[in-house]
């Protein structure tokens, strides 16, 4: 009789302890899944972020381009060219704008992306140089403005 109940009481222990070893295995292994699900969210919205800045950075310079060669000359081959760089910068900036919305985890951020892109696009609208250095400035507040909030995202 006494045999036969430590037996029963190892059998039992050692089922509870598989059991036990089991739930804390999952729970493991949950954790380490979140946690790399997590690391790779991150790295995406450091990539998407940069792009999107990098676009508008560039968009930006472009936008100062075509206003400086319609000031040279607005019916010159040199307008045209800045033109068409400054609208394929534009579809660069939007593309990147579009992958902020997709993966941005506050509306705040996408907001300010949006805000960055308008401010930019506005630039060739100056009439002088006193309000293209105006706009310009704007423009690069707005992006630092997104890249601050970014920066809390990815955190």
């Amino acid at each position: 009789m006494d045999a036969t109940l430590s037996t029963l009481i190892a059998v039992v222990g050692t089922l509870l302890g598989s059991a036990v070893t089991h739930v804390f295995q999952r729970t493991a292994d949950r954790r380490a899944q979140d946690f790399a699900a997590a690391q790779q969210l991150r790295a995406e919205r450091m990539q998407v972020y940069s792009d999107f800045a990098g676009a508008v950075a560039d968009f930006r310079r472009g936008q100062y381009d075509r206003w400086h060669r319609r000031d040279e000359d607005p019916d010159g081959p040199a307008h045209f060219e800045s033109r068409l760089e400054a609208h394929r910068l534009r579809g660069t900036a939007l593309h990147g704008l579009f992958r902020v919305q997709l993966i941005a985890s506050a509306t705040a951020v996408v907001d300010a992306a949006r805000h960055a892109y308008e401010l930019t696009s506005e630039i060739p609208r100056a009439g002088s140089k006193t309000e293209l250095s105006a706009q310009g400035g704007r423009a690069k507040d707005a992006l630092e403005t997104f890249i601050t909030l970014a920066s809390s995202d990815v955190r």
